[in-house]
């Protein structure tokens, strides 16, 4: 680096030439290295029990025992800090997708669905073939076991920033009160968290985990959740501020894993055979349940501090000792954004970040994805440095000057980045 005073002209020159453009022009974000286009795979692992799984095709009800699943994920950039994304419910990665492709022109990530949701294998009856009664093998401890398996096989060694909404903060929290080391930045968007639980949308899906894993219960549960599909979509639309935010094409994106769309009944192509229409783009029974059993476990002791004797399976928060931001949204009708103050005083670190993104409802990365991704990467580059960052980051959003292109390159030769 140069001396200070070279740096001090040279920081001048950076910020002080003419816009080559009139001052006032939207962001150019064609400045920063490109995004990479996304990797699609999935991570085989073994479960420490068996859950029925179908087997087929997307329409088979056919169905077999195995502790052999997957977890779909997607990968986005090459270079940088690495960072884990982890959705909410009832959804599933996409949900990361526009905030990880922006993240990752400065930081290698990866995004997963949950098991059980999304691409990712779907067991029903999960730990439950021998005895029907328990359903212990959706307690979040089981999710940290295949994300530290996930992480520990793609990224042997490696430290990364894991960032979690709504329902996998929860699983988050779990992960980083156990493996704290492995982490460089803990980040929570709208977390279920502590007390905020329960929530009435989704506490009403789990209690028809209730409903008896027979043929006829099947068809009682068919009968109940008949207009599922409606559900979903209200539900999905009361968690954005700007329910316009959702329409009939983005939500297949969630809505697919509970619900034939209409690119999967027309596969033949030929008009007629296997058209798409309401009476034949089914509900995938299937899915349902595993979603209602994922939700029946859900419960306040799984979030509330570890307590010995009182409540063994909650998070041992103080344990969290790497630098948090708490993201959540202005608007949050479902979980309230004062909650964020408690993180502040239970968590293992001082070093804690409250942060609330303007027009947004629960899910902020849907409603204003500009503004989570100006947060995270703010947050990360203060937290690891802003040579830890894969480009110079100047912003995505508000009025430039024009004269950014030329900017940009003068600071990375100040920062010595190759973009």
């Amino acid at each position: 680096m140069a001396s200070n005073s070279t740096a001090n002209f040279s920081f001048y020159s950076a910020l002080s030439h003419p816009p080559v453009r009139s001052a006032g022009n939207s962001p150019d974000l064609s400045i920063y290295r490109p995004k990479d286009n996304p990797e699609y795979g999935a991570f085989k692992f073994q479960a420490p029990a068996e859950g029925l799984l179908q087997v087929g095709g997307p329409h088979s009800t056919e169905t077999a025992w195995s502790d052999e699943f997957e977890i779909a994920w997607t990968k986005m950039g090459n270079k940088g800090p690495l960072v884990l994304f982890l959705h909410g419910v009832p959804t599933n990665r996409a949900q990361w997708e526009e905030v990880q492709g922006h993240v990752s022109r400065f930081c290698e990530t990866i995004s997963i669905d949950m098991l059980g949701m999304g691409e990712s294998s779907k067991p029903r009856l999960y730990g439950r073939k021998h005895n029907p009664a328990p359903n212990d093998m959706w307690h979040w401890k089981n999710d940290v076991d295949y994300i530290e398996k996930l992480m520990q096989q793609k990224y042997p060694g490696r430290q990364f920033v894991f960032i979690a909404d709504d329902w996998g903060s929860g699983i988050a929290s779990q992960y980083a009160a156990e493996y704290n080391n492995r982490l460089n930045a803990f980040i929570q968007l709208d977390p279920i968290t502590f007390d905020g639980y329960p929530v009435n949308e989704i506490q009403a899906i789990g209690r028809a985990s209730a409903i008896p894993n027979t043929p006829e219960g099947d068809a009682q549960y068919a009968m109940l959740f008949a207009a599922f599909d409606q559900t979903l979509v209200q539900i999905l639309k009361s968690m954005v501020y700007d329910s316009a935010k959702y329409n009939q094409y983005n939500l297949r994106y969630l809505t697919f894993p509970y619900v034939d769309v209409d690119y999967e009944r027309n596969g033949t192509g030929d008009g007629v055979t296997d058209v798409a229409k309401s009476t034949t783009m089914n509900l995938k029974l299937h899915n349902m349940r595993v979603l209602s059993d994922r939700a029946a476990i859900l419960s306040p002791a799984l979030l509330l501090p570890h307590h010995p004797q009182h409540n063994p399976n909650g998070v041992q928060y103080q344990n969290i000792t790497v630098p948090t931001l708490i993201m959540w949204g202005e608007y949050d009708n479902m979980m309230p954004a004062a909650q964020t103050q408690r993180f502040a005083n239970v968590l293992g670190t001082d070093d804690v970040q409250i942060t609330y993104i303007p027009r947004a409802g629960h899910f902020p990365a849907t409603d204003n994805p500009e503004g989570v991704t100006d947060t995270i990467i703010n947050f990360i580059r203060r937290v690891m440095g802003r040579n830890a960052l894969a480009d110079i980051y100047v912003g995505n959003s508000g009025i430039w000057k024009g004269d950014e292109r030329q900017m940009i390159e003068e600071l990375r030769l100040l920062h010595n980045i190759i973009g």
